[in-house]
């Protein structure tokens, strides 16, 4: 008797971490994945993502825009992170671009990542480039896409 309460319980203490391991992700296939918007915003960038994975989990991703003039980073653009800054939004492409890559590096998935307050068209148009990759990650389909962002 004691042996089938034993058995009983230690089924009972491994069905949790059974159930949330179908919560995850299937697994995304290896490779180098990159997408990016098919134009230009008003202002002169080109948002993208460029993620890796490896073992089936995303290990690196890039959320930046490129100016249509010098190919400069959003992120690295110095003049335009104080224009921001300035405006009183209370964060800059530097900063709510790693806030946005830290949480999908934590979730896995478009839909779990945090809107950034003072960020909210970037944060849309990160995860409408990383939505449309997913589905090429579980496939397998690496390269670049171009995405038509709203």
């Amino acid at each position: 008797m004691y042996r089938i309460k034993w058995l009983f319980l230690s089924i009972c203490s491994l069905m949790p971490a059974l159930l949330m391991t179908g919560c995850s992700p299937e697994g995304y296939k290896d490779g180098s994945y990159r997408a990016e918007a098919s134009d230009y915003d008003q202002y002169g960038w080109k948002d993208y993502v460029r993620l890796t994975v490896s073992d089936g989990k995303v290990t690196e991703i890039e959320f930046d825009a490129l100016h249509q003039q010098d190919s400069k980073k959003k992120s690295e653009d110095l003049e335009y992170q104080q224009k921001y800054r300035e405006a009183g939004l209370g964060t800059d492409p530097a900063d709510y671009s790693a806030k946005l890559e830290d949480s999908y590096l934590e979730s896995q998935k478009s839909s779990s990542v945090d809107s950034i307050s003072g960020a909210t068209i970037s944060t849309g148009r990160f995860k409408q480039l990383t939505k449309a990759l997913e589905s090429r990650m579980e496939k397998g389909e690496t390269g670049t896409i171009t995405v038509t962002l709203e």
